[in-house]
Formats: structure tokens, sequence, C-alpha cells
């Protein structure tokens, strides 16, 4: 079956509901406008089935690639509560921080080779056992750059993943403590969408941000 509205162009009806008050049609395609009438038709086009007139029904309206002609109000949609908002905008923001942290980061080795180092729980558990045994007096341990297979590196390598492992941390940690502030003291379910973990923090934000970091001691994005 096909329908004709607005113009002489027909739209193939995939499903249809017809109620007292009201019709509704779904169609392969969307339809233009509604015009003054809404004919259904045979699929041959032999036979005109009905005709509604438009005007005879108080909500009529294209919704999507569906025809609605209704006597009953459409639902108002439901607003989230800002609360709910919130809630899930902070497990957005923990879960890339926990993905950014995991990720790693790039180094640069004393020797000039330059590499990436994952920072999976396992991996940070390994590069604190080494840094703790360069301390005791190691002169190397056991470590790998993503892609490469476990090698000794001098205490002077193990000292230089330690520290970019530690200011990534540091960073993206300390990202997320003031993102979460952020989305807590928005006032509006908009501004809360507007978030995006690595967006920039406002200024007061930032400024606070950047003095614990300084204070720890370093951290890079």
């Amino acid at each position: 079956m096909y329908i004709t509205t607005g113009t002489s162009k027909h739209y193939t009806v995939l499903n249809q509901q017809i109620a007292a008050d009201e019709v509704r049609y779904a169609l392969e395609s969307v339809p233009a406008a509604l015009g003054a009438t809404v004919s259904l038709y045979t699929a041959d086009g032999g036979m005109c089935l009905r005709t509604d007139t438009v005007a005879d029904y108080q909500y009529p309206r294209i919704e999507g690639n569906a025809i609605i002609l209704s006597n009953v109000a459409p639902a108002e949609p439901v607003e989230p509560l800002l609360a709910e908002v919130q809630k899930d905008k902070l497990a957005e923001i923990n879960a890339a921080c926990d993905a950014a942290i995991t990720a790693g980061c790039d180094v640069t080795l004393s020797d000039g080779t330059a590499g990436h180092i994952s920072l999976s729980i396992p991996d940070q558990i390994n590069l604190s056992t080494a840094q703790e045994a360069v301390k005791a007096g190691g002169s190397g341990y056991a470590y790998h750059l993503d892609g490469s297979l476990c090698e000794v590196y001098p205490a002077a390598d193990i000292a230089i993943m330690a520290k970019a492992a530690t200011a990534h941390i540091l960073y993206h940690q300390t990202y997320c403590n003031h993102a979460r502030m952020w989305v807590k003291r928005c006032t509006t379910v908009v501004d809360v969408h507007a978030i995006a973990y690595g967006t920039a923090l406002p200024d007061d934000l930032a400024q606070h941000m950047a003095a614990v970091i300084a204070a720890a001691g370093g951290g890079n994005a």
C-alpha cells in the first residue's frame, strides 16, 4: 500500500495503525509535508481505501518517517534529572581517566631511544617493583617498552620510566578530580553534557589544578 499527502508523490506504507482518535502510517521514506488530505491506496493504486482530512485532527504531525493524524496530544519529552545526568557524567569521566592512564606515556631513555610504556595496573606494579629494586642498590631491572621484549634496563632508565609514569598518572588523576568538581557544580543538564574528558577546565579549576601539580612535583598531559 501507499499514501499520498501534500504532493502527488507516493509513499510506501510499512505499517499502519488506524483507530478512532488516531491514524498512523510508518513510511519507507520521510514525507516532505502534510497536505490537506492523506489518502491510502492499494499497492497497485487501483483503489483508494480511505482519505483523511488533516484539519479534522487536533494534532496532525510528521515524526521521523511516520505520519500521525491524532486527536491525542503527543507526550511531552521527559527531561532527565540533573542529578542523574551528573551521575552518568561522573562515571564517564572516571572511565576516561582510567583509559588515559592505562594508555601510558612516551619516554626517551638515556641513550636517546624513544618508546612508549603502558600503565595498566600490572604494568604500574612491575615498574614500581623495578624502581624499588633500583633504589635498594640494584644496577638494573627487567622491564619492557610497548611492543618490545623485556630487557634489563640500567637504573637511570628505570628512573626515567618511573618519573614519566608518575607525572602521567598525577596529571590524569588530578585532572579527573577537578573535572568531577566541575560536573558537580553545574546547575543545568546542558552544562553537564558539554563537559568531556580532556576539555579545558574553567579558569579557577585550571589554576588550582596547576598549583596542585606543581606542588606535587610536576605532571604532563
